[in-house]
């Protein structure tokens, strides 16, 4: 009886080394599709944020190149696994035995509520659908969008103010950041870190330039202005925020900012009876050197919308200008 338990166990380990290498097979095939599937929706969303004749083209080509992949993919025939050839062995009389308890024989590793091995291996291959698949990670990332000013108290009379053009008033935020998981190996929540250079563009609708008189800031009318003046301000930020996986293809993320002014300049383009000139002009103008505000965006399937809110005033303390700047926008990670 011995000997009959001990080949059924035999046969039983060679089959599934052979159902493992087939799953093995499976699973290398299951990734190739996921990620060419990432890729295709990556394309179309790269649609979306260019009008670049160039660019589309290229596009196309790309969808045609994963059109092939994908038949290709499809046409991938996995070998059936090799199924053991399991003869049982004549029993033959003996004097009565007892039989031992075939737990006593067995080897398998105790599988968790996760469909994990508690050894730490993954025996389903779904790691790749889990939130925050990687501890850490990190990605460049690029925000643009719209920015305006909220007035609070109102410029005293006869003080010029200026009209914030908000079709033409954008930010562009570039930003390296880390995430890192918090929780345990299946939390769908991670703090995110990082440095950024923020740069805020205002686009003036009535034709006023900055200036600090006795350090007070102040808008001057200037004469013969070809285009909308411009005012350019860059802020080197630390990001930092906390995001929650609310569903496989949505998450949310709240957190703020803290920065410092590096960069501050205004445009103007003049013409004159006889010629054109383009003039910059570097200074402080009684702007705030330090930055600090909040931040939260809902991303549904690939897109996001952002939201960010500075709680420190432009200016310093004067009696002429009390500005928050809010922003509006989007976002795309390069890696």
């Amino acid at each position: 009886m011995k000997q009959l338990i001990f080949t059924c166990i035999l046969s039983f380990v060679g089959l599934s080394f052979s159902v493992n290498a087939q799953e093995s097979d499976t699973e290398k095939l299951e990734n190739l599709k996921y990620y060419l599937s990432s890729l295709k929706d990556n394309a179309q969303s790269m649609r979306y944020y260019t009008d670049s004749t160039k660019i589309i083209s290229l596009l196309d080509q790309l969808d045609g190149i994963t059109a092939a992949l994908e038949t290709e993919l499809n046409s991938i025939v996995l070998p059936e696994p090799e199924i053991v050839d399991v003869t049982p062995v004549e029993e033959v009389p003996a004097t009565e035995e007892k039989v031992e308890n075939l737990e006593d024989y067995s080897t398998w590793p105790e599988t968790n509520e996760e469909g994990q091995n508690n050894d730490g291996n993954d025996n389903l291959g779904l790691s790749k659908y889990m939130p925050f698949k990687n501890k850490f990670n990190t990605s460049f990332e690029i925000q643009f969008g719209i920015n305006a000013l909220q007035q609070g108290n109102a410029a005293p009379t006869g003080v010029l103010s200026p009209e914030i053009n908000p079709g033409g008033s954008w930010y562009w935020d570039f930003a390296i950041t880390r995430r890192a998981r918090l929780g345990g190996k299946d939390s769908k929540v991670a703090l995110n870190y990082g440095i950024s250079y923020l740069k805020n563009r205002f686009k003036l609708e009535n034709d006023l330039r900055l200036t600090a008189v006795d350090g007070v800031p102040v808008f001057q009318e200037v004469a013969d202005l070809k285009d909308n003046p411009k005012l350019n301000i860059g802020y080197l930020n630390v990001p930092l925020s906390l995001s929650f996986a609310l569903s496989k293809k949505t998450k949310l993320k709240v957190g703020g900012y803290v920065g410092y002014r590096v960069h501050t300049v205004q445009k103007f383009h003049l013409k004159t009876q006889n010629e054109k000139i383009r003039e910059q002009r570097y200074a402080g103008y009684e702007l705030n050197d330090w930055m600090y505000g909040a931040t939260a965006s809902l991303d549904i399937s690939g897109f996001d919308l952002i939201a960010r809110y500075n709680f420190s005033k432009l200016f310093k303390d004067n009696p002429n200008y009390d500005f928050n700047t809010f922003m509006i926008g989007t976002s795309v990670s390069l890696f």
